[in-house]
């Protein structure tokens, strides 16, 4: 799933400037199986650029996606906002996951009905097919401790887009953590061959005596 993959590199730099929430593991509240759509707006729908776009200009400017200030009100609320029309936009998603974790918080003001966690799993039904949602979701679980959970969303986001560098690294860093060196070599070999360009994985590999050439 390569469109829009331009966005790719960035949401990965801001999936790698998350701070840990305070106490790993911390309890979150279980989300619905099923979430009320109607009219809403697939990421990906060619024909909705345009409307992508216009939402963005007046919800998303880099105040609001660098978790500065609001742009037409606060930040929490101009990423409902767009998550309310666009469930699996990876910026806002990807935004509001920090925000999350900067603030400790998985209940944030003017995110109602649902918390955090809710509206990245929000976007995985929305399009269950749609890798970068999962991954951004998958990391959000990891951060708080839920790593069995991570791992999951991870390799949905892996088999649904074997080919995306950023699901390949963060998925050989779960196997990494999980003790799976063979398979987290795999997948860092991929990553690396799909052009990569952070060193850490293979940096872990290495020091446990596990890189192969």
């Amino acid at each position: 799933m390569r469109v829009l993959a331009e966005d790719g590199l960035r949401v990965y730099r801001g999936l790698a400037a998350i701070a840990l929430l305070a106490g790993a593991g911390a309890a979150i509240a279980e989300c619905p199986d099923a979430y009320p759509f109607s009219g809403q707006v697939d990421y990906f729908d060619p024909q909705q650029q345009a409307k992508i776009r216009g939402i963005e200009s007046n919800h998303l400017n880099s105040n609001v996606e660098n978790l500065i200030r609001g742009q037409s009100t606060t930040i929490s609320g101009d990423l409902r906002f767009i998550l309310n029309i666009i469930p699996n936009h990876h910026r806002a998603l990807n935004a509001l996951a920090r925000l999350a974790l900067r603030e400790h918080k998985d209940k944030l003001p003017e995110t109602a009905p649902y918390t955090v966690e809710c509206w990245l799993h929000r976007a995985t039904v929305f399009n269950p097919k749609d890798a970068r949602a999962r991954l951004i979701y998958g990391v959000y679980l990891s951060k708080i401790g839920r790593k069995r959970e991570a791992l999951a969303q991870l390799e949905q986001a892996n088999a649904l887009d074997p080919d995306d560098a950023n699901i390949s690294y963060d998925l050989g860093l779960m196997y990494f953590d999980a003790g799976d060196y063979a398979r987290s070599l795999q997948a860092a070999k991929r990553a690396y061959a799909e052009g990569f360009p952070l060193q850490g994985l293979r940096n872990k590999l290495e020091q446990a005596g596990q890189w192969r050439d």
